[in-house]
């Protein structure tokens, strides 16, 4: 699944006026899921080369994720398919254009073979393949 670190365009304006690194980083408040949410953490890893400890407000609800990054509270990995729309119109824009973190979805199910729950894998796995970019 592909994720996008992106903000509103006031936020942007207000906290990376000079450009998006380290000490921008540090002092602009980022979006997280939850305790687990290590998406934000790994963008700037990856992007900084270090560690940078993130100011962060914890959203446990995805469309509140999105809510609050339109409403200017922060920055945020949010999943590409849920904020194209918001991309499109402008409320969203991304940090830095053409660096998205991808990650790999697995799909997991019980050993006790089930024709439901085959046809259930089917349909979740076709749906995946029309939706997400492949391995």
């Amino acid at each position: 699944m592909r994720y996008l670190a992106a903000a509103s365009p006031a936020f942007l304006r207000r906290h990376f006026a000079h450009g998006v690194g380290a000490a921008s980083l540090a002092a602009a408040p980022s979006l997280v899921f939850n305790a687990k949410d290590e998406l934000q953490a790994r963008w700037v890893r990856r992007l900084c080369h270090r560690h940078v400890e993130l100011p962060r407000h914890v959203l446990p609800a995805s469309h509140a994720f999105v809510t609050a990054a339109l409403a200017g509270m922060g920055w945020g990995l949010h999943p590409q398919a849920l904020i194209q729309p918001c991309l499109d119109n402008g409320s969203l824009v991304e940090l830095l254009p053409a660096t998205p973190l991808d990650v790999p979805l697995h799909w997991h199910t019980a050993r006790a073979a089930s024709s439901l729950l085959d046809g259930l894998s089917g349909a979740i796995l076709a749906a995946a393949h029309a939706a997400l970019l492949p391995a």
